[in-house]
Order: structure tokens, then sequence, then C-alpha cells
């Protein structure tokens, strides 16, 4: 076997692997070993063909493919040691050649974390008093939810209003989004993947045609046409402002009829923003800590890690809407509604988040030497089934069979990590923050 390591990048490392076939010799005979006994070849009976008539029968590719499928794990696992090599995964190849074996292989390599020095780090938790920005927003869209919407015709349109129109826009005369009537909400959101579309409506009046000429991005959702000119052609049919109700005891009463006054909803509002503050404390308080300490660090790793938990990530969305169709139908319109490559732009930074945590957690644990038992991991795993009833020994299989196991091991080990984190961060933060 020749094995040489072309080039390593991103934390991937590149190699091109060439092996003789007499090197296939073990691997050609577990081949026909295992084809001669469910093959049928004429003049034989099953299981006693030599191996040159076999050969000619099923041709000799298939015994080469089955030979190189047995032996690629070995010759890989070789090549990997050959030049000293850290994986974190199975390996990616790409077969060039059957005979003599050559392909090439991108081995991911074992992620390298140097933490930051968390052991005098300081995190001030966030505070639990009510601020008035956070009780205004809270009025803010109150406001909006009892508000309406009056004809406003003669008058430009301006964010905020109710639209409806005709927006298409084509590349070279061939259309790329054609929606007619549609009606939207002129904000921040709307149609944020193609910059300056929103600003290009905003001044028309109902009735009124606008034609223009915008870039769409080059990190655009369809490849084909990102970086492209777009010819638009924006026809309006309706313009509705928003009216919204003064912010008196009035409007208080219509929010809450229990109460009297504008200053009782604030109050209201204010209890219950603390509340809900207090409730996500340790939960939010955890998250700055991880996240002073991943902006600490530094970090080595393949990207395709991220691309595995996006992958992930798409899976549960996916089985999460499942979960919520009546039947296959319902699940693939829905589907349409959400292509693919949207949910990996969006899913992206999640990913990649989910990546660095489980990096740096990981080596807190390894620096703070934290454990899991078996007994914790048999507990939690109680806990887990407390309520699945009938289905309990079923789901306790299936967790036992499928990982499971290492998968709450790795929960409890994390949880209990982020815990000793925080314990050391607050030792280091003055108590009156």
């Amino acid at each position: 076997m020749k094995s040489t390591l072309d080039k390593t990048e991103n934390h991937m490392s590149y190699l091109t692997v060439i092996t003789e076939t007499s090197e296939l010799e073990e691997y050609l005979e577990k081949a026909y070993q295992w084809l001669v006994k469910r093959t049928e070849v004429p003049g034989f009976r099953k299981g006693n063909a030599p191996r040159d008539i076999l050969e000619k029968h099923v041709g000799r590719e298939k015994l080469l493919e089955d030979a190189i499928k047995e032996a690629l794990p070995a010759i890989c696992n070789d090549a990997i040691k050959e030049h000293n090599l850290e994986p974190i995964m199975q390996p990616m190849v790409k077969i060039v050649q059957n005979e003599p074996l050559k392909f090439e292989m991108i081995v991911a390599l074992k992620p390298v974390v140097e933490l930051g020095d968390y052991k005098n780090m300081v995190v001030e938790a966030d505070p639990l008093e009510v601020s008035e920005e956070e009780l205004n927003d809270i009025l803010d869209n109150l406001r909006k939810q009892y508000g309406g919407h009056v004809d406003i015709s003669d008058s430009p349109i301006k964010k905020g209003d109710k639209v409806t129109a005709d927006v298409i826009g084509e590349i070279y005369e061939s259309p790329i989004i054609r929606n007619k009537g549609v009606s939207f909400e002129l904000n921040s959101e709307f149609a944020k993947e193609i910059p300056g579309l929103a600003d290009k409506i905003v001044g028309l009046k109902k009735g009124e045609e606008s034609k223009f000429k915008l870039v769409l991005p080059d990190d655009y959702e369809n490849k084909v046409v990102a970086g492209k000119e777009v010819e638009f052609t924006v026809k309006i049919h309706d313009v509705q402002g928003t009216t919204l109700p003064e912010l008196d005891d009035e409007f208080a009463k219509k929010v809450n009829p229990g109460i009297e006054s504008l200053d009782a909803l604030k109050d209201i509002i204010r209890t219950n923003l603390k509340n809900e503050k207090e409730r996500n404390s340790v939960a939010n308080y955890e998250e700055k800590v991880v996240e002073k300490l991943i902006e600490s660090s530094k970090m080595e790793y393949p990207p395709v890690m991220v691309d595995m938990e996006l992958q992930a990530l798409i899976q549960e969305y996916k089985q999460q809407l499942q979960a919520t169709c009546r039947d296959e139908k319902e699940f693939e319109e829905r589907m349409k509604q959400v292509p693919e490559a949207k949910l990996r732009e969006s899913g992206k930074p999640m990913a990649k988040k989910r990546v660095l945590w489980t990096l740096v957690v990981s080596e807190v644990a390894k620096s703070e030497g934290i454990s899991v038992s078996a007994q914790e991991v048999d507990e939690e795993i109680e806990k887990m089934l407390k309520d699945a009833g009938q289905r309990k020994e079923e789901m306790r299989k299936y967790i036992q069979e499928n990982n499971g196991r290492i998968e709450v091991e790795n929960f409890l080990s994390a949880k209990k990590t982020v815990k000793k984190l925080v314990e050391i961060v607050k030792a280091n933060t003055p108590a009156e923050s």
C-alpha cells in the first residue's frame, strides 16, 4: 500500500491511497467464499464452483467490489496510522479505480481546544428588574394587537402599512418571483433576503406600478441566480395603514377587563416580566457563562462537524413537523413551503453554536475530571420512562439498542459540567452583581 498525504486544511486531511491487487487477495478469497454459497453456477452444485469459474459467471468487477468493501476499513486505518492522524469520525472515501485499487480519502481531524481562563472568569447576571424600555415594548405590541387597519389609498406607502400587490421578478425575461395579489406588512421581515426591495415599495400609492432593478446577494438561496440582476415589476392594488389605540385607562380595560387603569396594567406587566426573568435566570446565566468561555477559547475543528449537526437539526425539524400533520401528503405540502435550502441557511448558526458548546463543555469536563456513573445513567433513564405507561419496556429496549445510554451519559456530563463551571464563575463574581 502506498499512501500520500496531499494536504491538510480546515482541520481536514486529504490522502490518496493505492493498493496492489495482490494485497487484496485475502479479501478476494473471502468475497469468493461468500458469493459461491449464494450463487447458482450452471454445472455446479451451490457452493462448489471453483473461483475462476465463479469469477467468469458473476464478473471480476463484482468480486472486486465485494473485496474492496470488506478491505477498506483496514486499509483506511493503516493509512491513518501511517500519517499519525487523529480522526474524529469515519473517513470519507471516493474510489477512483478498482484494479489496482486507488481511492481518495478525507479525514476529519479531532478538534483541538485551548480553553480560556475560566478559573478567573467573571460574568455578571442579567438584572431582574424590568426596564422602562422592556415595559414599553410590551405596551407597543399590545397596541398593535388591539389596533386596526384603515384605507389610505391616497397616501404614499410607509413602513408598517399593509399592502396588497403584484410582485414579479425576472432574469432574462424568465420569472424567478411571481406573486400576484399577495398581501404583506411592509416591515423589517418583508423580503429581507432581497435587500432594497422594501425600500423600493415605500412611497408608492394604490394603483401605481413601478419597474426597477436589484442585484440578488451572493448568498441568495437559489444559487443559480445568486449575484444576478433582477428586473422587478410591482403593482399596488391596496394600501391600509395601522391605527393604534391611545395608551390610556380605556385601553387598559380592553386588554384586561378586570383592571381599572393604565397604571394597574403596567404593574401587571412588570410583575409578569419579572417572574419570567426569575424563571429563566438560571438558564440565561448558564448560557452567558458558556458563551463567554467560547469567546475566550481557541478552537480548531473540521467544518463537517457543523454540517452533521445541521443535518441533525433539520431531521429534528422534520420529525416535529410530521408529528403535527394528519398524513404524509400534508407533511409533503408543508415541507414545500420551507425549502431545505432555507432550513440549512436558517439552521447553520444554531448548528455551529451547538458544536462550539459541545467542544468547550467537553474540554471543561476533562479539565475538572467530571464523570457520570452507570447508576446515574440508570436513574436518569428511569426518570425519562416514568410516564411511558405500557410502552415503558419497549422504550427501555430502544434506548439500550440505539446508543441511548451514551446520549444520556453525554447529557448528564454536560449538565454536571455546566453546573461546575457556573459555580467557579460565580465565586469570582461580586455578589452585588
